[in-house]
């Protein structure tokens, strides 16, 4: 049932949630499917190092006479010969170009994985900044309505003195910046549905959240577990696809014989075979410095790991402080500021019975909704730095 939902995703998402989505993203994203191409493509480079090289065949006709090129019998030396010389790699050569595949496997795999990581935190990032302007676009509708009954109810019941008309036209003022504070949250509404959908590989239309805000887990949750970092596991199986080239390279400074066997044809006289080895002659040094090459860029690869291994710590560190300064604000906000705010707005809504105190009321329902702007960006900045640190700690889900 759930994977019909899933083919019924481009025609109407109607509350779909954020799991849902995530993991039909993970199954049909183009940049994953690329990636897992590249995986699989290394299980054909496995079965090539384990290969010989290509053996050579040669045909050949010796000794062509041009006074009479078609006469094969007239000397011993003339012959017609066929031979095949195949490159015997040193022991050990195979295995280490093995080995070294099987590390560039794992480090495409890793990729994908940590594509994946990315993947998610960002669905996550963008389905949570959809939530906040859906808040903040119902919250301002709200407060249009409430400034246009204010105006109406007033322009009813007032005189038509200086002050009265001063304090209407401020209130149509404040409508009109709400107008346009709706204009602007719908025109980013619309393109931030358009990355989800994108990020997803379907059409987002809606997207259910619960957006409950919890006290953090201890800071040792994720530092316990920062060894999960994808991009830190991509880093380590680099370093060790460094070290595996490295052994290719030392073995590379053996020298491979070549077999070359040969079955000579002569018309006149006896055939005869040939056997021969051969050798190339490492004397200008190439091998040795490619080997010091691979040992140079395996040393850049270790710094590399040491490096992000001290970012990570400090990224996480402050996504950590990020996220408790979130809740912390939220706290101050939903449990300490808005209860007594929202008694009060009310007895103010209630009581309005002069020009000033309808420009009052308006300045208040302003400042109101200010801060209910603030208490809805403190919940999304908590719920996008958790995405954040669960990135950074290899969470997919």
């Amino acid at each position: 049932m759930r994977l019909y939902l899933l083919f019924l995703l481009p025609l109407s998402l109607l509350g779909v949630e954020l799991s849902t989505l995530i993991e039909y993203a993970k199954n049909n994203h183009t940049s994953l499917k690329t990636l897992q191409q590249r995986v699989s493509a290394v299980d054909n480079e496995y079965a090539i190092s384990r290969n010989f090289a290509d053996p050579v065949i040669s045909l050949s006709l010796s000794d062509i006479q041009f006074k009479d090129p078609t006469n094969r019998s007239l000397e011993p030396m003339q012959y017609s010969a066929i031979s095949f010389a195949q490159r015997i790699p040193y022991f050990g050569k195979r295995d280490a170009n093995s080995a070294k595949v099987e590390a560039k496997k794992e480090k495409i795999s890793l990729t994908l994985d940590a594509l994946k990581v990315k993947l998610v935190e960002g669905i996550k990032i963008t389905a949570y900044s959809i939530w906040q302007i859906e808040e903040e676009l119902s919250i301002t509708k709200k407060y249009m309505q409430l400034t246009r009954q204010n105006i109406e109810l007033y322009s009813a019941l007032s005189s038509t003195d200086s002050k009265s008309h001063m304090s209407i036209m401020s209130a149509e003022m404040a409508l009109s910046e709400l107008k346009i504070k709706k204009s602007r949250l719908e025109s980013a509404l619309s393109g931030f549905y358009k990355k989800l959908s994108y990020l997803c590989a379907v059409e987002v239309k809606n997207i259910e959240l619960v957006m409950a805000v919890q006290k953090p887990k201890d800071i040792s949750f994720y530092t316990q577990t920062q060894s999960q970092n994808l991009s830190y596991k991509v880093k380590e199986a680099t370093l060790k696809e460094a070290d595996e080239d490295i052994k290719v390279k030392e073995l590379a400074s053996y020298i491979d014989p070549v077999v070359q066997l040969g079955y000579y044809h002569r018309e006149a006289f006896e055939d005869y075979a040939n056997i021969g080895i051969s050798f190339s002659l490492p004397i200008y040094s190439t091998q040795k410095s490619q080997t010091q090459i691979s040992r140079k860029l395996a040393l850049a690869s270790q710094a590399e790991l040491s490096d992000f291994e001290n970012l990570l710590e400090a990224e996480i560190a402050q996504s950590y402080a990020k996220l408790e300064s979130s809740y912390k604000i939220y706290d101050i906000i939903q449990n300490q500021s808005m209860p007594q705010i929202e008694h009060m707005f009310e007895l103010s809504s209630s009581s309005i019975k002069s020009g000033e105190e309808l420009f009052l009321y308006i300045d208040l329902l302003v400042k109101k909704l200010s801060l209910d702007e603030k208490n809805i960006a403190t919940i999304a900045d908590y719920y996008r730095e958790l995405a954040t640190l669960d990135a950074l700690i290899g969470e997919t889900k």
